[in-house]
């Protein structure tokens, strides 16, 4: 681990426990032993540190929800498993991202727009995989389709969308996400989309 990326996560977690705002570069420099001058030369500023932390923070999300899936029969289940995590985890991701929407805004925007670019980028490359292993068909506008899990899912970890009564939070956002696969999906991806709805809507956060 270089020098940078120690000083971004030993920032992240003073960020984490104390709060976007509270923390000062002084309490970084202090913390770790470090002039305030080295830290104006590796990251410009405090935006850019917190830039910088928080994409170590979404980048330990990625490795785990890897390491999550490595198991993964095939990348339809796969994607349950990622979206699944993503579910878990929306609560205190959203707390997070908006303490800092409220805090510093460009920061909030600019990993707002970094992510989605990630997101769709991953997403694609797994569809794709999901084509050439017979698991979806192979006449969809890739880009479109994207587009429409990614704000139909985020409807619902957004909390934007309000399920039925009776229906819970994970079971319209797996109601959703499989309805979105059943749509691109095979004869045999079928199968298998309804086997992964039904064991991952009764699983626990």
């Amino acid at each position: 681990m270089t020098s940078r990326e120690h000083i971004a996560e030993r920032a992240l977690q003073m960020f984490i426990a104390r709060g976007f705002k509270s923390v000062r570069m002084d309490d970084i420099a202090r913390q770790l032993g470090v002039s305030k001058r080295v830290l104006y030369d590796l990251f410009g500023d405090k935006e850019g540190l917190l830039h910088e932390a928080m994409v170590c923070y979404f980048e330990e999300i990625r490795r785990q929800q890897t390491a999550i899936s490595a198991g993964a029969a095939d990348v339809l289940e796969q994607l349950f498993i990622v979206l699944n995590d993503i579910l878990d985890r929306s609560e205190q991701v959203g707390r997070m991202m908006n303490a800092l929407k409220r805090s510093y805004p460009a920061v909030h925007d600019r990993l707002i727009h970094e992510g989605a670019a990630r997101n769709r980028e991953e997403l694609r490359a797994m569809l794709r995989k999901g084509i050439d292993g017979g698991l979806f068909i192979d006449n969809f506008h890739i880009d479109l389709a994207i587009s429409a899990l990614y704000y139909s899912a985020s409807a619902v970890t957004h909390h934007e969308l309000i399920p039925p009564e009776g229906i819970s939070e994970r079971k319209a956002f797996m109601q959703i996400i499989s309805t979105f696969f059943r749509g691109i999906a095979t004869a045999e991806g079928l199968q298998l989309v309804d086997r992964y709805r039904l064991r991952y809507e009764l699983s626990e956060a």
